[in-house]
């Protein structure tokens, strides 16, 4: 399996971190990886790049976030400050 071999070091070394504060929520789809944070963001990542595709910003600590089964271009998302927030994007 994949995660039993050792990374390789070079590849993680210029890598810088994904948000200012530690991450709350991850969530995948077949095209993106989503990652919500306490530092207020939420962040699109290609799959197969990995490389940043879009970001949101919302009011507070991002504590739950939720993808729209039907349509992955569409979630919703809960900050500590007990706000919602409805995005969606296109691609």
């Amino acid at each position: 399996m994949w995660f039993n071999e050792p990374p390789d070091v070079c590849s993680w070394s210029s890598r810088k971190p994904a948000h200012s504060d530690r991450i709350s929520v991850l969530k995948l789809t077949e095209r993106l990886i989503i990652s919500a944070s306490h530092d207020g963001t939420v962040k699109l990542w290609d799959r197969n790049t990995k490389k940043q595709v879009g970001m949101f910003a919302c009011g507070g600590p991002v504590l739950h976030l939720e993808v729209n089964p039907v349509n992955p271009n569409e979630l919703v998302c809960g900050d500590g400050q007990g706000k919602i927030y409805f995005l969606s994007w296109k691609e």
